[in-house]
């Protein structure tokens, strides 16, 4: 009996002890370090040149269209973290056109979790949820202005934005939430339709001309600057031959003026035969021709 009573206060001195170190952690970082540094510690890779500039970028509002396989998802993750750790309270929430690409996201950053202290983590890692001792926490949101309406964050993603619907009714749901933390927004996608926010935050001056922009294709990611294998894309752009519309969306991180219309360019001028005389118009007289 005697031993089953100390074992209990032995639990019970471990549980304050625990809450005392929280609390007395979430007064400071529990990172110190730049978000470059940090990228590099739990990576283990030096950052492109082009990861460094959107990791330093301080800018409240970013958006970035970068092309397929370049590192986006990689850097968001990183950047996720650090925010995190690096401030106590800090309330970070993830949006994608689907909750399951939210998740996805989430799991990516899960994955660094192994080399952290695991006294950082606050309970359980959940799918769509992750929390630190420090307060602060990753959370993965619904597609819906009605889930996230009324939220107070300090850093919103909204990534693969291109492609999010109604996405004008979700940004205004969600952008006063970071108006009393002068929190961050930031807007990652590969190019899609022109009639989308996010085609209206990488090129309308007159509305969004205070956004940071960063744009990545291909070209900036061949090895030795980034990822990408030369003979890889050499063949993906033999295979996109057909679509040039696609190739200049995922490599190039180009809008393509394709996207919109019922036939491609490329369709039209192929139907073009330089041999034959068109006729201008069939509605109008044709022109006498007149004797000398």
């Amino acid at each position: 009996m005697t031993l089953s009573i100390w074992n209990d206060i032995d639990r019970q001195y471990r549980k304050v002890a625990k809450e005392r170190a929280k609390k007395n952690t979430g007064k400071e970082p529990l990172v110190n370090a730049s978000n470059v540094q940090f990228f590099r510690d739990v990576t283990g890779l030096e950052p492109t040149d082009y990861q460094q500039r959107f990791l330093t970028d301080e800018n409240q509002f970013v958006v970035a269209r970068w092309a397929r396989q370049t590192g986006k998802s990689l850097t968001l993750s990183v950047l996720c973290l650090h925010t995190a750790l690096s401030g106590p309270e800090r309330a970070i929430a993830i949006l994608a056109p689907s909750l399951r690409q939210g998740r996805m996201l989430i799991r990516r950053i899960a994955g660094f979790l192994p080399k952290l202290p695991r006294s950082w983590i606050d309970g359980r890692v959940l799918k769509t949820r992750l929390s630190f001792v420090n307060g602060s926490s990753i959370e993965a949101f619904p597609n819906s202005p009605e889930t996230v309406r009324g939220l107070t964050l300090g850093l919103l993603i909204v990534d693969e934005a291109n492609y999010i619907e109604d996405d004008k009714a979700l940004y205004d749901a969600v952008v006063y939430a970071l108006a009393t933390t002068n929190g961050r927004f930031i807007a990652t996608s590969t190019p899609g339709t022109r009639d989308s926010l996010f085609y209206e935050m990488c090129t309308n001056d007159e509305e969004y001309g205070d956004f940071s922009r960063h744009h990545v294709s291909f070209h900036d990611a061949l090895e030795p600057k980034g990822p990408l294998k030369k003979t890889t894309v050499d063949r993906l752009k033999q295979q996109t031959r057909e679509d040039p519309s696609r190739w200049d969306r995922e490599m190039l991180a180009e809008f393509s003026s394709d996207e919109e219309a019922w036939l491609s360019y490329r369709l039209i001028d192929s139907c073009v035969d330089e041999t034959l005389e068109y006729v201008p118009d069939l509605d109008k007289p044709a022109k006498e021709v007149k004797q000398e």
